[in-house]
Order: structure tokens, then sequence, then C-alpha cells
């Protein structure tokens, strides 16, 4: 873990590049030092040890690319990351390949970019660094456990010879045993003991030996020992022995937990002559077993208490006062915190999560009456007394929104959030501590639908909406059994050639009234109850029975079907393969729309996925390009085929020129990785003049055709073949 500003070695043979990316990373907090080219950047490594470097590829005496195989050699585990121009995208993926861990384009016309870029290489660099030393320590406790089980083994095996030997073994054993032992007679009186019992009680063997129990240990442990003794005489008479746990305090002062083993030992005649005894410490146990615990039930980041800890309060009040008692439940949520984890990272992100519990803390009866249920997600918790106490809530819930005008100081940033808060009130909205919060949390929902920063307090009528989603859950279902799924197409135009090159399958419900019911009103719920399932196996093998239909009568067609989070599993191709067997659709037809954030939830499972559709010739298209997790990792890393550009990109070009330079780039980009681009959402002649200006050469949007049923799209593609070209099919004007 760094204790110093991070240092960062920038080598650029632009001394003007150079002094702006030094001025902006010193003004962010970073050491930085600076080389005019790759030999000086190098010498410059070895003398100043930089947690990050910045290079240029083109500079003079030696490129950059030679400084990252010499990086690479000698120090490997420092990121390097490529800052060059865009004339140079093809070394900068070339770099990437051998080692880079990032690129940034030049000029840098956002600051922000290349300090992102930084920041996520140097946690990048640090996780590695801790999952190194972390195997390290691990592998170094396993040596050392290795070691003393060894030696203790060795131990056990002398000690096995010498009672072949001895018949003093016993007493050996007893005396060298870690634990403490100790030999009593049947009257309590002790006759013997070892070292390690000696130790525990602070006294020497001779101090113990002929005197009782009660002499020995204080009175209150004494009498507990000795109740637990009486309880086993009177349930079993066996002499098999027993065990308690009892609490000690140590001749050090320490206290212990420690488990009491006795069994009693018989004389010749088979009668009971005494008692022996063992102590096992589990205080570190104990001590762990409480941290689990804790940690079960309280949050890691702030240390308050978890929804599995603010359930336990809530059950406990409820004991406490009775199934009548009141207690307001204010569930917050800060409105658009999302946005300091993007601009700022999210230790910033962490540090005003920290400082907002401590705000709420301030406020509240109790620590504990406040809890982090995750994310930017917090519950107070307020106890009433009585029924006209329920204004108390709105009261508290003003004065907490209140505080929050005062901003928060994280990582010497000063931030203003706000939370949208939801009240419910026991045992009017609910007697348990599930259906409390879920009410409060419908409300807090309800005051973000109609602004944020706000209170709400539940209603019954809030439920409303709930129940709306729940018959829609069930009308999908319906639908789902009733075939009431239809598909829509839309095609992909080669903007050169204007053929045809295939579409995409685009869902759509039909209800049984005749009137089409918009994705956004059910695809939110699919998703969210997991019938997106059931309905993308359904359109996937539609679209394949439909393809391969069209590919009989008007030739080889690319279908592209949409994949959802809750579809991208492991047993994924079993379901692909299923429909093109079903349906006869070579898979060489298939192309599969997996939108960024799906991939990136987990990178070896998606990998895995991935490599085995693109094993049996299925092509994989990133669907909504530049909108999500967007990175040059996974399109090197992963067996991508098409990217598209999403129609947020697309809508204001050429007149909005961030736009337009982020639609060419990604086109260029795409085209230097050798991956097919398809812009979406293609709608004017500007807009297609544009793409076909930057060398995008695939299409799709109302330009040429909205979605149509299967019939309308084979009738338009007839037209189409017959017009020897896709042609213009409609505008913008075509969605009303």
């Amino acid at each position: 873990m760094l204790h110093r500003p991070a240092r960062i070695l920038t080598i650029d043979d632009d001394v003007n590049v150079r002094s702006n990316l030094v001025a902006y990373l010193e003004d962010s907090g970073f050491d930085v030092i600076e080389a005019e080219n790759g030999r000086r950047g190098l010498e410059a490594f070895t003398e100043h040890a930089p947690d990050l470097v910045l290079v240029d590829l083109r500079m003079p005496v030696m490129g950059g690319m030679e400084v990252l195989e010499r990086l690479r050699e000698d120090a490997p585990e420092v990121p390097v990351i490529v800052v060059s121009g865009v004339g140079v995208l093809e070394e900068a993926v070339e770099a990437l390949r051998h080692g880079a861990w990032d690129y940034v384009t030049k000029p840098v016309t956002d600051m922000r970019v290349l300090e992102h870029a930084v920041n996520k290489a140097l946690e990048r660099a640090r996780l590695l660094e801790e999952r190194k030393r972390y195997r390290e320590q691990l592998e170094q406790e396993v040596l050392e456990r290795t070691r003393e089980l060894r030696e203790t083994n060795e131990r056990l095996v002398e000690y096995q010879a010498l009672l072949q030997e001895k018949n003093q073994f016993l007493e050996a054993l007893v005396e060298g045993m870690p634990n403490p032992v100790f030999y009593k007679t049947l009257e309590g009186t002790y006759i013997g003991c070892n070292r390690a019992f000696s130790r525990l009680i602070g006294r020497s063997p001779e101090g113990i030996v002929g005197r009782s129990v009660n002499e020995i240990l204080p009175q209150e442990l004494a009498c507990r020992v000795e109740e637990s003794a009486r309880r086993f005489d009177a349930a079993d008479d066996d002499g098999a022995g027993y065990s308690c746990m009892i609490d000690l305090r140590d001749a050090a002062g320490e206290d212990r937990v420690l488990v009491l083993y006795k069994s009693y030992f018989r004389d010749r005649t088979g009668l009971r002559a005494g008692e022996v005894g063992t102590f096992l410490d589990v205080s570190e146990l104990k001590r762990k077993e409480a941290q689990i615990v804790h940690q079960a039930t309280h949050d890691e980041l702030t240390g308050l208490p978890n929804r599995m800890g603010l359930r336990q309060r809530m059950e406990d009040h409820a004991l406490k006062d009775g199934p009548d008692a009141r207690l307001a439940v204010l569930y917050l949520d800060m409105d658009n915190f999302k946005t300091v984890n993007d601009s700022l990272g999210h230790a910033v992100g962490d540090e005003l999560l920290r400082a907002v519990a401590g705000r709420l803390v301030g406020m509240a009866p109790r620590r504990d009456m406040v809890a982090r249920l995750g994310g930017d997600e917090f519950v107070v918790l307020l106890p009433l007394s009585s029924e006209g106490d329920g204004e108390l809530a709105e009261t508290e819930s003003a004065r907490i929104q209140d505080s929050f005008t005062r901003p928060f100081n994280a990582a010497d940033h000063e931030l203003y959030v706000m939370p949208s808060i939801g009240i419910s009130v026991a045992p009017e909205d609910g007697r348990d501590p599930a259906t409390l919060l879920k009410n409060a949390e419908i409300a807090m929902y309800r005051a973000k639908e109609q602004g944020g920063a706000r209170f709400r307090r539940f209603t019954q009528a809030m439920n409303d909406d709930v129940t709306r989603r729940l018959a829609i859950e069930k009308s999908i279902r319906k639908g789902l059994e009733n075939d009431e799924f239809v598909v829509f197409y839309q095609p992909r135009v080669d903007i050169v050639t204007g053929q045809v090159t295939g579409m995409e399958a685009l869902v759509r419900w039909a209800r049984p009234d005749g009137t089409l019911v918009p994705p956004l009103e059910f695809i939110p719920v699919a998703e969210d109850t997991g019938l997106v399932v059931a309905l993308g196996e359904r359109v996937l093998r539609d679209a394949c029975i439909q393809t391969r239909r069209w590919t009989d009568e008007l030739g080889p067609l690319r279908i592209a079907v949409n994949i959802s989070a809750r579809q991208f599993q492991p047993d994924l191709l079993d379901r692909v393969q299923a429909a093109l067997a079903e349906s006869g659709l070579p898979p060489s037809q298939l192309e599969l729309e997996i939108t960024e954030t799906t991939m990136m939830r987990d990178l070896p499972t998606s990998v895995a996925i991935l490599e085995r559709l693109a094993a049996q010739g299925i092509s994989i298209a990133i669907d909504d390009f530049g909108t999500g997790h967007s990175s040059l990792y996974y399109l090197k890393n992963f067996p991508i085929d098409t990217i598209k550009i999403d129609r947020s990109f697309v809508r204001d070009v050429p007149g909005d020129e961030g736009d337009a330079t982020i639609v060419s780039t990604i086109v260029t980009m795409g085209r230097n990785l050798s991956l097919n681009v398809v812009a979406e959402g293609v709608e004017t002649d500007d807009q297609l003049g544009f793409l076909r200006a930057h060398g995008c050469r695939e299409v799709q949007g109302y330009y040429y055709s909205k979605p149509l049923p299967a019939d309308g799209f084979a009738d338009w593609m007839r037209a189409a073949l017959s017009a020897g070209t896709a042609g213009a099919a409609g505008t913008a004007s075509s969605r009303k």
C-alpha cells in the first residue's frame, strides 16, 4: 500500500504534451517525472521507480514500443499506459497485445479520461500486488502449519516409542501436552497436574497438589464446575465423561474461554477412583465466531448493521414492546450517487458513504438504529410512543434532508448529495420487518419518481404500481402459453453496395385484442422476474426458423438476436444449438447481440461462454457499444465479430461534434481491429452520408425500414431485391 502520492513517469518528445500532463497530474495529487525520449525514460524509471508509466509510441532515440518491451522484461508489475495520437491506433493495439495496460489518444482533450485510466491502472496494480502478497503469506502459513504439524507428529511418534519403552510414558505425555491437564480425587482434591495447568492457575504444582477445587479456582467458577459434575452424575452413571464451557481470567490477567473435558478413571476393581480433566482454549475461536457474527450482521464499509442486522433489531423491538409496537422505518436512497462513482471513482464514493453514515448516526437515537442495506441505501429506525407520533417520522425525515444541504467532505472533495426517503410505520403499514422495509422502499421509489430529494409516507395506493407489475408478469406468463409474442424484423444494410446483409429480431407483444404492447412496458418486468429466459428462447427459435425459410426463398441472410443478462449463462450454447438444430439454420447465419454490461459482470465466465459460441461458428456482436463498460480489453480478448454503435451517438451526427468524434473513433477502431461496425438508429441522409464518409459500411434504422412483422419484412425484401438495392424505405416520419 502506498504511503506517498503515486509517482508517474511520462515519456513524450512533445514538451507541450508533457507540460500539460505534468500540470494536470500534479494538480490531481500525483508525483510526476518526465522524460523527452525512450532512453531518458528508462534511465528515469531506474532512478525514480515510478508506480505507473505514460509513454508515447513515436519518439526519437528510442520509440515507445521498445520502452514497453524493456519495461515488460524488467518490471512487468508496473502498469504502462500508451498516450499517443489517433494516427497510431494500430500501433496502440499492438502495444496492448505486448503488455500495455490501457491506451489514451492524443491530444487529450478531457484530462479526466487520462486520470480515470491512471486511477484504474493503479488500482488494478494495487490489487494484483495485494493478491501476490496474500498468496505469499498463505504459502508461508501453509509451510508454517505443515512444519508445526510435522513437529507435532514427530512428538507423537516419540511419545509412542516411549510408551513401549517406559512405564512413565503417560506422565511424560501429560507433562508435555500444551493443554492444561489435572487429576483429582472424587472428593475434589488435586493429586496431579501438568505445567500448562500450573501456568493457567498461576501456582506451582506443589501449590496445587493436595488442595481442593474451592481453594484453587475462583469460588464462582468452582461452583459452576462442580454443579456441572453433579448434573452429569445424576444423568449418567457410565463414567464416559462430560464437558462444559467456562470463562476464566488466567494468571496473566487475560480473559479466556475454555472447554473443560472431564472423565473418570477407575481402580483395578472397576470402581471410580478419581477424575481427569483437560482444558481446550477456544478463546480465539470465540473471538472469530463473534467476528463472523458481526460481519454477517454489519456492513463492512460503514460498520453499521446490514439488512440481517437491521431485521434483528426490528424483531428485538417487537419482542420488547409487543405485537403493537410502534416503529417508523425511514428508507433512504441517495439521489444521483452513481454520478460520484462514475466521475470521481469508487474510493471517493466509499468515503462519501462513510460520511453519510456518520451524519445519520449523529442524528439517530442510537447508532444501532441506523443501517446500510447496500449501495447507497440506508435505513433509520425511529421508535414511536403513541399513534400520533407518526408525524414525528416526517419531521425526522425533513430534519435529515435539511442536514444534507450541508456538503460532505470526501477525499478533499466538497460533495452534495440528497436522499429520497420512504416512510412506513408499524403497525399500520406492517407488523414484520420484511413488510415494513418493502413498504418503505415502495414509498422511497415514489419519492424518486416525483423528482427525488423529498420524503413520502407509504400509502396503500402505492401498491398499485406493484400490483400492475404483478399483473403484467401474470399476463406475460399467459402470453407465453398462448403464443402472443411475435418477432419483428429490422433490416441491416450495406450502404456501399445497398444490399441487405441481414436483420435484427425484435420481440413484440400482440395482445388478443390486436394491440401491440411496447417492449418498454413488458421487457423490464420480464427481466426482473426471469421470464425473459423463456421469452428469449422463444424469440431465438422463431427467428432461426423464419430465417431458414427466407434463406430458402431469398438467399442467405444473417439474423441477429439479442441475448439478455439472464440468458447469458453457461448453458447458453446448449439452448442456441437446440434452436439451430430445430430450424436447420447454419451457425454462420446466426449473430448473438450481447451488451457490454452483461459481459463485464463475470469476465472469466463471459470469455468461456463466448469462446464456446465462437467455436461453433456463431457470430458475437456487442450491442449499444459505448454506453456501458467500453474497453479495449474485451475487444482484444473476447471473440467478438461486430460492434453496434448505439443510436444515442448516431442521433445528433454530424451536427454534434462530440458524437461525431465518438462515432468516427469507434468506426476507425473497429476497422483496425478487423471488426464489423454497425450503426443503429440511422434516420436521415446527413447521418448516412457521415457514416459513409467515415467508412462505416453497415447501418440499421428507420432510414431504410422500421421493424416489420414477418410478412411485412418478406414483402419489403422482395421489393428491395426487385429494385436491386435496399433504398431508403422510410425516414424519421415513418415512426408516426
